[in-house]
Order: structure tokens, then sequence, then C-alpha cells
């Protein structure tokens, strides 16, 4: 298989993804956590609509569960992400289910074994906000769809960014819920871009064996470039749980994600 990486995916980043790669797929665990089920996921869905029989690019698909939940919707499917051991944990967790899927190795950013105008949806689900490179990916994303597809694509909303400039001021611990009660949000230095790096936890509490890499922008930025490499911003969502457990009290207080829908003319 052709490894083809761009200049921003390659070294560092692409090791972040293969070695934080099988904790990853179990915190994701086949269904994505409860902030992707009960919030994001959802809004996801909404945004996208029908899928029967239209092809669709899981771009950054990870351990694939969107990619597969997509495929039992109708859509035939193509999963592409940078990191090989991903796409076998992919690969292996769909091999015996009937869906239309394929998983590959491959950079976002350079789509170069993907043709002109070949999908009618392309999902980018929390990718951008991970990657340097993300005005190329804009692009090619542009080229691979058809004329009337569309992108959505999901962010942790960069107003109220804890992955970057911002951070809850915690209180006590929920005896209820398990987590500490947010006090108030606090953020500063919103219009300075740059990267932010931070480890993930497991469901047990484990550190991830690398950080990640966060790039804060602001959400001019995210609009202005995809109207500049020529979609149409048709709408911008930020999602409140669907759920009205008190596990969400912070979510239903400030928005966690954002995401957005553009329509290639």
């Amino acid at each position: 298989m052709r490894r083809c990486f761009s200049m921003g995916m390659e070294g560092r980043f692409l090791a972040q993804w293969e070695e934080n790669a099988e904790s990853f797929a179990r915190l994701i665990a086949g269904e994505g956590t409860p902030h992707h089920r009960s919030i994001l996921n959802p809004c996801v869905e909404d945004l996208i609509g029908d899928v029967d029989g239209k092809w669709l690019l899981d771009a950054g698909c990870g351990e694939g569960y969107l990619s597969r939940f997509y495929a039992s919707k109708g859509a035939r499917v193509t999963g592409i992400d940078i990191s090989q051991r991903l796409v076998t944990t992919a690969q292996e967790t769909t091999s015996e289910l009937d869906l239309d899927v394929e998983f590959r190795v491959g950079d976002i950013c350079d789509l170069s074994e993907s043709v002109n105008e070949t999908y009618d949806i392309v999902l980018s689900n929390l990718v951008l906000l991970n990657i340097p490179c993300w005005k190329d990916a804009l692009r090619e994303f542009h080229r691979v769809l058809k004329s009337g597809g569309i992108l959505v694509f999901s962010i942790v909303h960069p107003a109220f960014n804890f992955y970057g400039p911002g951070a809850w001021e915690m209180g006590e611990k929920d005896t209820e819920t398990g987590r500490r009660r947010g006090l108030f949000f606090k953020v500063d230095d919103y219009f300075d871009e740059r990267e932010y790096n931070r480890y993930w936890r497991t469901r047990t509490g484990e550190q991830f064996p690398l950080p990640f890499s966060f790039f804060h922008r602001t959400i001019s930025s995210y609009v202005n470039a995809l109207t500049e490499v020529g979609f149409r911003l048709i709408r911008i969502e930020e999602p409140l749980p669907v759920s009205d457990n008190a596990f969400f009290d912070r979510e239903k207080r400030i928005p966690f994600f954002m995401v957005l829908k553009a329509l290639r003319p």
C-alpha cells in the first residue's frame, strides 16, 4: 500500500496517531464517547441527511465507527486515516459485517488517489483541529466532491476550546455524576492561533502514550477558509446534549462542539 503523506502530516503528527492508536480505539469502543453519542453524532447525522446509495468519504476515519454507521444506512463509504494501526483495527472490526465500506491508509491533505468529483458527501469528524495542513484538506475535499455535494465537519468549539486557550474553573465533584462541577469557563488569547499539546486519558484514567496536537483557530478562520476554496456555507450548529442526564451539565451551559455544513456549488 502506497503511503504518501503531505509535508504537514508526516513525522510527529503521524507518530501521535500510531502510538496512541490502541488507546484511542479502546476509548471510542466502536460507538464513540458519551459526548459523541449524546451531543455530536445526532447533530452530524441530521446535517448529513439521507445517505442511501450515496458515495461518502469519511476523512480521518479513525477506527471506523462512523464509516460503519453510515454504511449501515446505505452509503458506499471510503474511510481514510493516516494511521496504519487504526486502519487495521477498522478493517478487522468491519470484516465480518456485510457493509459497503473500504478502509485505506491515506493523508486527507493529499487525496491524490481519489479522482475529481468522486463523492456525494465528505465527513470529517473532529479531524481538522488536529492537523496543520487543514486548508489543504479543505481544498482536497472540494476537489473530490461532486457538484452539489456536501461537506460536514466538526471541531471542538473554538470560543470555548479547552484543548486550546480556555479552561473550566472547577468546583467540587458531584457525587451523582462523578464529574467536578463547572463554576465558569475562562478564556483568553482567542485570536492567538497556535498549536497546543494535550494528553488524553482512557476510560479508566490512564494517560495516552503521547500528547495530541490541537490547533486553535478562530471561527472566522474556518468560515473564511471554506469560502476561499469555493464552498458555500449552509449551516453552523452548536449542538446541545440530546440527553437530560445531569452528567452533561457543563455542556448544557456552554457548547462543546461546533459543526459546519457546506455545499460544493
